[in-house]
């Protein structure tokens, strides 16, 4: 009888060494925005002497979404500080992706606003090395901020998956849809407008709101890549055909760096999950 606890205690202490470790565990921030909305973000409080990096996810999605719950844990894992916000997108405490069928009040000019505010907020905690890293149409919300004013401490952006705001319709159709919704705006048109958007078939949006997004164009992404303020790089999925087969060339005869990634998809699901991880963290300094 007396062996009982000491073979339990051994069994526990097995046990115990054959857990995870969870020297990387992240915590939850909540801050309230200058809109008086409460956002949230996860957060990895890293090694001081590397940079910080402010990884931002998809159109309408969270900071759940399995692409940056990847990229975080290889980041935090490599032990740089990090942090994921999710966009409010208009809703205060917003913590599910919206669908494409909500009524989406939310702008570009908040989206950028809410990603200053993060990147403040780093500063404030004594980074002043930052990284931006983006997926899919994050991206383009990166971009655009970066375009808007300088972001103080931002010294690179990182983009998975670039994608543009085409909506799907012919150039004349989208110049023509442009044309209606600043026509509506200029007379205080408010009505609800629904359109196909992004991977929505069915996107509901004030004319403002919507406008805000459709202002920006495929080939006015690549200016901006061109004259942004900080270096910029793309890593592409091999099989992401979202952009058309000759998305990459363009780039590239930008002098903008591209690495594609055979095989992978626009999402970097699968084994891929493995080899975006290793392509972020080289295109990273510090290690």
């Amino acid at each position: 009888m007396t062996r009982t606890p000491t073979l339990l205690l051994a069994v526990l202490a097995c046990l115990l060494i054959s857990l995870p470790s969870f020297a990387h565990q992240d915590e939850l921030v909540e801050a309230r925005l200058p809109s008086g909305k409460v956002a949230s973000a996860a957060f990895h409080a890293g090694n001081k002497g590397l940079p910080a990096v402010l990884i931002l996810h998809g159109f309408l999605q969270t900071r759940t979404f399995p692409t940056i719950v990847s990229t975080m844990e290889a980041l935090s894992e490599a032990d740089y500080t990090v942090v994921v916000p999710t966009l409010s997108l208009g809703i205060s405490g917003r913590n599910k992706s919206l669908p494409c069928e909500a009524v989406h009040l939310h702008t570009l000019d908040e989206d950028r606003a809410e990603i200053a505010f993060w990147v403040r907020w780093l500063t404030r905690k004594g980074r002043s090395h930052i990284i931006l890293v983006g997926h899919s149409f994050g991206n383009v919300q990166l971009l655009a901020s970066l375009g808007r004013a300088p972001l103080p401490g931002v010294k690179q952006l990182l983009m998975i998956s670039l994608v543009d705001v085409e909506a799907k319709q012919s150039a004349q159709q989208r110049a023509q849809l442009v044309k209606d919704l600043r026509d509506r705006v200029a007379r205080g048109d408010r009505s609800l407008v629904e359109v196909e958007f992004g991977h929505c078939k069915k996107y509901v949006s004030p004319p403002a709101a919507l406008l805000s997004y459709l202002e920006i164009s495929r080939s006015g992404i690549l200016e901006s890549l061109v004259k942004s303020p900080v270096p910029t790089s793309v890593i592409m999925g091999g099989k992401d055909d979202r952009m058309g087969s000759e998305w990459v060339e363009k780039l590239s005869s930008r002098g903008i760096s591209v690495q594609t990634i055979p095989g992978a998809s626009h999402f970097f699901d699968s084994q891929y999950e493995f080899d975006l991880q290793d392509a972020v963290l080289k295109a990273l300094p510090g290690r």
